[in-house]
């Protein structure tokens, strides 16, 4: 064992250990919190280091405002004057603050309970990287490393009623990496809409709002290396992503492009063989260290090629005899990861897309947060799927070698329910009627 061990990162795959904590308000339900243990936790701990802990946001919640108690959220409607028994509402708005933050003292609980091992049996996978023992330092807990952060306002559909409920959000798409990171939004309402969020607050009821935050989370490998046999079958990916997006429209690169990555998946338009080698096995692994690709895909006719089960000829060599092929949990966790998404559209690129330099944001619009896998693809251009696949009914093959870190998404929501539970004895502190 080497002198200095050092943390890696929390160890990628799904399963984590879930600690509940208490909801943060009066008569909120418990919230359960995902931690996942550093992927070099036995080295830690047999090295005399603390062990390190990561745990992932559970949810989005509305921030507090700074310096106090009260909820950062504030709605204006205008009623047309003079105000009689039916008002008669001219529009408004409201601003607002979100963030992923644990609720208070949940750090502190959680630490408590990993030290004394006050928690559930984790997964068998990860069950030897819960290595802290009686006397041994203090665990550490940070939060799992986040790369980027797309934090949206979604209008969910309210209840018709005798005017359309028209709103408009301007904030996002951006949002912090950091634990205590806040994102910001104005709503605009019509005055149909005005009247029913006012209504909604006084009756204690939530706005019609969903915060979805996007995480771009980054794992760690561990002394593990990942080999990856990708098998693209370039026609069934061309429909795949028409039925996500038609020819000709302008791709986002963030949820309708992992969408259509998934339905890509799912339609047996991309198979995936993964399997494990580690240090101590006997045979040679190939690849070198790092995330990395074979440079060049090959094409080979349609139908030839291996099947769900065995590992599809192509670039690379076969996986030695003493690598593990992966658990399916894990395996199909690993093929959502960005590595393998972005090797898809990296093969897809040319044949399939028509990429052509980004056109400058009018004022006023911003700019759009896209993934970085995306960017690493597409960079900023304009993209947009061809009517017809331009390599017809081939097959791309490509092997991937993953050691060290490891990216994916994770999306976290909530709405503002503790709005309404706030306006419920303090109405006026978040809402304001204005005659004009």
């Amino acid at each position: 064992m080497p002198d200095s061990v050092f943390p890696a990162g929390p160890v990628f795959g799904p399963d984590s250990l879930v600690i509940d904590v208490d909801g943060g308000g009066p008569g909120d339900p418990s919230v359960g919190v995902h931690i996942r243990p550093d992927a070099q936790n036995a080295a830690l701990a047999a090295a005399g280091e603390p062990t390190r802990y990561y745990f992932e946001p559970p949810r989005v919640t509305v921030a507090t405002r700074p310096g106090s108690t009260d909820l950062d959220f504030s709605a204006t409607v205008l009623l047309q004057a003079p105000v009689g028994p039916h008002p008669e509402y001219l529009g408004g708005s409201c601003t607002f603050s979100c963030t992923a933050a644990l609720p208070r003292g949940a750090t502190t609980l959680i630490v408590e309970k990993l030290a004394a091992h006050d928690h559930p049996d984790p997964p068998a996978r990860i069950a030897s990287l819960f290595a802290h023992r009686p006397g041994d330092r203090d665990p550490e807990l940070l939060m799992v490393p986040i790369t980027g952060s797309a934090v949206s306002c979604v209008v969910e559909h309210p209840p018709s009623g005798p005017a359309p409920l028209v709103m408009s959000v301007q904030g996002g798409p951006g949002g912090g990496i950091d634990v205590q990171a806040r994102s910001s939004f104005l709503v605009s309402f019509s005055p149909a809409a005005a009247e029913a969020v006012a209504t909604n607050l006084r009756d204690a009821t939530a706005p019609p709002f969903l915060i979805r935050n996007v995480l771009t989370e980054q794992f760690d490998t561990g002394p593990a290396r990942l080999i990856a046999d990708v098998d693209v079958d370039m026609e069934k990916l061309h429909e795949a992503f028409a039925a996500a997006l038609p020819p000709g429209e302008p791709w986002p690169g963030g949820d309708t492009a992992g969408a259509a990555y998934r339905a890509a998946v799912a339609a047996g338009a991309v198979r995936t063989q993964v399997s494990e080698t580690h240090p101590s096995a006997t045979g040679t692994a190939p690849g070198p260290a790092g995330t990395g690709a074979s440079p060049t895909p090959t094409p080979t006719p349609t139908g030839t090629g291996g099947g769900p089960g065995t590992a599809p000829p192509g670039t690379g060599t076969t996986p030695t005899a003493d690598a593990v092929f992966l658990d399916p949990a894990v395996h199909a966790w690993l093929s959502d990861a960005d590595e393998l998404r972005k090797a898809v559209f990296r093969m897809a690129r040319d044949p399939l897309f028509d990429v052509t330099a980004a056109t400058a944001p009018q004022p006023g619009e911003g700019g759009r947060t896209t993934p970085a896998w995306w960017a690493e693809v597409f960079g900023d251009a304009r993209v947009t799927l061809r009517t017809e696949p331009a390599t017809g009914s081939v097959r791309l093959r490509e092997r991937l070698t993953m050691h060290g870190t490891v990216t994916a998404e994770q999306t976290i929501e909530g709405g503002l329910a503790e709005v309404a539970a706030a306006a419920r004895t303090q109405l006026d502190k978040y809402l304001t009627v204005i005659a004009v």
